[in-house]
This record gives C-alpha cells, structure tokens and sequence, in this order.
C-alpha cells in the first residue's frame, strides 16, 4: 500500500525525466484538450519548464526573424540597386 501512495505522488518530468515529488517539489502541470475532455497531461519541474518555455520563445522568435529576412532581403536589394544606380 505504501508503495502504490508513493507512485501517486511521482509525476516524470518532460524535461530532464527525472521524478517529481508533485507533494513536495514545485512543478507545472500542462493539460490539453479538445472541449471539455481532457486528452493529455505534462509534468514539469518549474525550473524545467521555465527552460522550456525560454526556449520555445527563442525557437519561435528565431523563425520569424528568419520570415522577416526572407521577405525583406529581396525589397532591400531593390532599394540598394535604384539607390546606387546598379541592376540586378
């Protein structure tokens, strides 16, 4: 019995896998779901999920720099050539 109590209260963490002591530890709970049925959990230590989040922020603002460059790259050469005179 006191092994199954145990259990309950150890969530892994999505991050570095280890355990969680979800009675002890702070930690994140993510939930997903579609209406109002919940179809999946993620456990993670709060400084876990602070490097998580940190980095998701970085990967998405590193892929709109990167769309912004592909888009005005083409436009700034343009304005270069008819300001110096050159054609591409």
């Amino acid at each position: 019995m006191g092994v199954v109590v145990w259990m309950k209260n150890q969530k892994p963490c999505e991050r570095c896998k280890l355990m969680i002591d979800i009675k002890k530890e702070k930690y994140v709970l993510l939930g997903t779901y579609f209406k109002s049925k919940a179809m999946g959990e993620a456990y993670f230590h709060f400084n876990c999920w602070r490097l998580h989040f940190e980095e998701k922020a970085r990967q998405k603002a590193e892929a709109v720099i990167k769309g912004m460059q592909e888009r005005i790259m083409p436009m700034a050469t343009e304005v270069i050539s008819r300001i110096t005179g050159r054609s591409n």
